[in-house]
């Protein structure tokens, strides 16, 4: 089926904004506006990562208690099970959890369950084992949330069983000793989106910071983030936010990294020495941890990333590259016996295969080549005698684990997330759960299952240059959750067509009147003919660097290729503004500018006034009665009422200087969701210079130089050095330790509140400016006192509703 090619819209003066503001292309500017960062301080926190926005570890409900128990095994010598899982994302966690717990001392041991004899997560004969060989704490690494009996068994065996993982809780929680899950309810977790390895690397920094001693705590968080990347990466969770910055830079800790196996792994892919990317981390390096959990035990990928033996390492490399192999062996063929079944009936919404012959390690593969092919939700099962186990994933907007829900009394085990899951069901049971989910499809529009190509921005050929495709690497890393970003050119001249590969599968292709640009196509190779007989072509494609015969030069990589292609187009979010400001009722302005508050005629109207308190830190929306009788700010605000709601009644007070033109818009616009459309300016006094940079975020230099000298002064008598701990690192410090970090003068190695930190000298004179974070604050404060200093001198407040677009009626 052709897939529809949907134009995502255009933010047009947002987008301009952080164009200007950040000297980036209108493309790459749009992106980031889609992306959820139409803000430039947002854009820049996305744009230049920084480990110092990592939460605190502690910010986990239960993150001291499980650290206060395992402070009581380090004292007692208890001996403490690391118990993980056969994937990727396992074996990191179970590797990391069991290194930094050895470093510090621990009576450590680690275990991952066999896939094929015990299954995923905990088993009571493992945890009675374990019981038999002395262990008094357990830890979990990516599972154990929804391990009700089990955690039942272990505490009856006087086994301390701390869960740590990243998986959709049951209704029901097991009664462990300590639960870190940032999906648990009231969890505490600013962050619900890590991998399993990323909650464990959470563990891993609360037990450093508190045990570590001054060699292994400064050193070791980012020497562990390598770990933490390719655990992440694999586990396919979203790389924004705190996955964002751990995939960052967990790839350049890759490059240069300490973990003796990750290091022969890395070069058994033939990427030593070279910059890595998440994609290939993905899709060479991950496969082969993977591959030995798939096909028979996963101790071969964990002994790897534990061994520090060189020789070693290279030879469990080698074994996991065979073993790689013979996956993608039994993955070829149990893909075209799927397919032949598939492709003798019509299509179903929900594609449900299963098979006595068929290893249940690789299914899951299958299942996402699959859903590559039919776009289908894909179920894959091996049938193993009277029990069978299945693989499932899913396509945008079919949620796979509450579709699962609805066949829960034909499941004996399930579990996962929305895109996707694992299951066990009886094999007699398997007609009846195909019929069910296909049931349950019939309820979703068609358009669901139609594939659509999401386009970040049409562009036009001459714009495919080696500064466009720098800049989209800013975006990187790429993955889930922040795809490359796909281009597309519309009716672009199409010079020549040809095969390439061994089976002449692959196509290249030369754009433009003279051939000058070159692009390739894979697995297409069949359409040669078809595309040959067009003069021109519309092309959705990606960009990667081409390196020929020490010559680089920018490569379209083709995602899809029509004569016209199937096009779905969003309005510009232009238009949209322009008709929500048409929609708006008619405001009432009152000008109490020049008034005291002794004279704001507001008796008898107290109880329905809400005030925009712009005079705080930040600007907050309150009721008069959480104010004193200056409007001023009381302690305690309560939150508005759904009662005011649309009522078209009360009286709306803007209190004090907005800062910028969004901050007066956004007081508007909460007071007229409250139903207000009286709205008085008052209290317009000049804030403290001081009170107008923090609210901007912004620094002095002289701020900056002082703060330099004393990170300069700490380098001179040890590098590396602590920095916080006694006194909390403030505000205008923390921004200082951005910019700096940005300027390549310092390293972060560690920490939250006191933190680790490496001085790096200086090489040439510093240009401030060159700090997108420093040249943006400095931009943000001189914004602010042109806007206050206009808000203040109106003479009218015509002018005022004419430039934020609204129309009004003025009164004094």
């Amino acid at each position: 089926m052709k897939r529809i090619w949907s134009m995502q819209q255009l933010y047009g003066r947002t987008a301009t904004t952080l164009q200007d503001s950040l000297g980036i292309s209108p493309v790459i500017a749009d992106i980031l506006a889609q992306r959820g960062f139409p803000q430039p301080k947002e854009a820049i926190e996305f744009l230049r990562p920084t480990l110092l926005n990592l939460p605190s570890p502690f910010c986990f409900r239960d993150m001291s208690r499980a650290v206060d128990r395992l402070s009581l095994a380090l004292k007692q010598k208890e001996k403490v099970l690391v118990y993980g899982d056969y994937d990727v994302d396992g074996v990191t966690s179970t590797s990391l959890l069991y290194k930094v717990l050895s470093d510090l001392g621990f009576n450590a041991v680690s275990y991952i369950p066999h896939r094929q004899d015990e299954g995923y997560g905990l088993n009571s004969e493992a945890i009675e084992r374990a019981a038999k060989a002395g262990v008094s704490v357990l830890i979990t690494v990516d599972c154990g949330v929804t391990a009700v009996e089990e955690v039942a068994l272990a505490r009856s065996l006087n086994i301390d069983v701390i869960i740590t993982d990243h998986h959709e809780p049951s209704d029901t929680l097991p009664e462990a000793f300590a639960i870190l899950n940032p999906k648990v309810k009231d969890a505490g977790y600013p962050f619900r989106e890590l991998a399993g390895v990323g909650v464990a690397f959470k563990l891993t920094q609360a037990l450093l910071q508190t045990f570590g001693n001054s060699e292994v705590g400064i050193h070791s968080e980012l020497e562990l983030l390598d770990l933490v990347a390719l655990g992440t990466i694999a586990d396919l969770v979203p790389l924004v936010g705190e996955n964002r910055i751990i995939v960052h830079y967990g790839l350049l800790q890759m490059e240069k990294t300490r973990h003796t196996g990750l290091e022969a792994l890395i070069e058994e892919c033939g990427l030593r020495g070279k910059p890595l990317k998440a994609g290939q981390i993905g899709f060479m390096v991950a496969p082969r941890i993977n591959a030995a959990g798939r096909m028979d035990s996963a101790r071969a990928g964990l002994e790897l990333l534990l061994t520090e033996d060189v020789e070693r390492a290279s030879e469990l490399a080698r074994l996991l590259t065979k073993e790689n192999q013979s996956r993608q062996e039994t993955e070829k063929e149990i893909l075209a016996e799927a397919i032949a079944i598939v492709e003798q009936k019509p299509l179903p919404k929900v594609i449900v295969l299963s098979s006595n012959h068929w290893h249940h390690g690789v299914i899951g593969i299958v299942a996402s080549r699959l859903v590559e092919r039919y776009y289908r939700p894909v179920f894959m099962i091996a049938e193993e005698g009277e029990e069978a186990k299945g693989s499932a994933r899913g396509i945008s907007g079919y949620p796979v684990l509450e579709q699962m829900t609805t066949q829960a009394h034909l499941l004996t085990k399930f579990g996962g997330h929305r895109a996707a899951a694992g299951f066990s069901i009886r094999t007699e049971d398997i007609e009846a759960f195909r019929i069910g989910l296909n049931k349950q499809a019939s309820a979703f529009a068609e358009t669901l299952f139609q594939e659509e190509l999401k386009i970040d921005r049409q562009v036009t050929l001459d714009t495919v240059t080696g500064d466009l495709l720098h800049q989209l690497e800013q975006l990187a890393p790429f993955g889930f959750g922040n795809p490359g970003p796909i281009l597309a050119c519309q009716e672009v001249p199409v010079h020549s067509v040809s095969a390439i590969g061994k089976e002449r599968s692959h196509l290249k292709f030369r754009f433009g009147s003279q051939g000058e640009q070159e692009g390739v196509a894979f697995r297409i190779g069949e359409r040669i003919n078809e595309l040959n007989r067009e003069s021109a072509l519309d092309v959705a494609f990606s960009l990667d660097w081409n390196n020929f015969r020490g010559r680089e030069t920018v490569q379209m990589m083709i995602k899809d290729i029509h004569a016209n292609a199937n096009w779905r187009r969003g309005e510009s979010n232009g238009y949209h503004e322009v008709a929500a400001t048409l929609d708006l009722p008619e405001i009432l302005w009152l000008d109490w500018r020049k008034l005291s508050c002794e004279e704001w005629p507001i008796l008898g109207i107290k109880e329905q006034m809400w005030i925009w308190d712009t005079t705080g830190v930040a600007p907050i929306l309150r009721h008069w009665s959480d104010a004193d009788d200056k409007g001023q700010s009381s302690e305690k605000a309560s939150q508005p009422s759904l009662d005011h709601l649309n009522q078209g009644v009360g009286l709306g007070l803007i209190l004090g200087l907005p800062l910028t033109e969004e901050d007066f818009g956004e007081g508007i616009e909460k007071l007229r969701q409250l139903g207000v459309n009286r709205i008085a300016l008052a209290g317009f006094q000049s804030l403290p210079e001081e009170r107008v940079r923090q609210r901007c975020g912004s620094i002095s230099r002289e701020e900056l130089i002082q703060i330099y000298r004393d990170l300069l002064a700490k380098a001179k008598i040890v590098n590396p050095f602590h920095y916080g701990g006694d006194s909390k690192i403030s505000s205008v410090e923390r921004i200082a330790l951005k910019i700096f970090e940005e300027l390549g003068l310092i390293r972060f190695l560690g920490g939250t509140d006191k933190i680790a930190l490496e001085w790096i000298p200086a090489q040439s004179k510093l240009d401030l400016d060159s700090s997108l974070r420093y040249r943006n604050s400095k931009e943000r404060l001189e914004t602010a006192f042109k806007f206050q200093s206009e808000l203040s001198e109106l003479v009218s407040l015509d002018d005022t509703v004419g430039k934020m677009g609204e129309g009004g009626k003025v009164n004094c």
